[in-house]
């Protein structure tokens, strides 16, 4: 990760669920003492670091890992290698999946006999760690088990905020996330309703600074 100057650079790594990823410094030549510095974060971690990184090896908590690059010097930068392994343990249900890429479905699972007391479903989506998410999608065949009750919903967390949304009911919604990651959770009355949601999610640009005194 180099750049011909004052920059930051940012590159994620994505593996499947029940995977993490291992990332170890090779080459660094940032200069502590202007500011420059290498930020490594994901679900349950986030790590500044500059100084003596090379021969450093980090590993992530999940199947995700992102790496920003605070430069100021032309020339500067870090020489990174990674390589995935299986969790040694994982918080993931066998109902779960992970989606990359600009844009897809969301469609939530039928139940199984193998979802019984799992606790609900969940949907991650990642995308360019420097873009924001947008979901539509439409929530129907809510069963007269869930009406008036808390235990049937859809919640969608922000991993960058997290910010925590719950929808109830047979609604359309529309969400926006800060960050580059989101999950969508089913919970266990919800899957048990036979409630069902289609859905899409897109990515959006990224928020422009606002103006001061704005």
């Amino acid at each position: 990760m180099r750049s011909p100057g004052q920059a930051d650079c940012v590159v994620a790594i994505g593996r499947p669920l029940g995977e993490v990823v291992t990332l170890q410094v090779l080459e660094s030549t940032l200069n502590c003492s202007a500011g420059e510095k290498l930020l490594l974060w994901g679900r349950f971690m986030w790590r500044k670091l500059c100084g003596k990184l090379s021969g450093l090896t980090f590993s992530s908590r999940t199947n995700i890992l992102v790496a920003k690059l605070h430069l100021v010097w032309p020339g500067s930068g870090v020489l990174l290698g990674y390589r995935s392994q299986p969790a040694p343990g994982t918080f993931y249900r066998e109902c779960d999946i992970q989606l990359f890429g600009p844009q897809g479905e969301i469609v939530s699972p039928l139940l199984s006999s193998a979802m019984t007391g799992a606790g609900g479903c969940r949907v991650f989506i990642s995308v360019a760690p420097q873009a924001r998410i947008a979901i539509h999608a439409l929530v129907t065949h809510m069963g007269p088990r869930t009406k008036g009750t808390n235990a049937s919903y859809v919640s969608i967390r922000d991993a960058h905020s997290l910010r925590t949304t719950t929808f109830h009911g047979q609604q359309a919604l529309y969400w926006e996330s800060e960050g580059s990651e989101a999950e969508v959770e089913f919970s266990q009355g919800f899957l048990e309703a036979h409630a069902s949601l289609q859905g899409q999610y897109w990515t959006l640009n990224p928020r422009m600074p606002e103006e001061p005194g704005a």
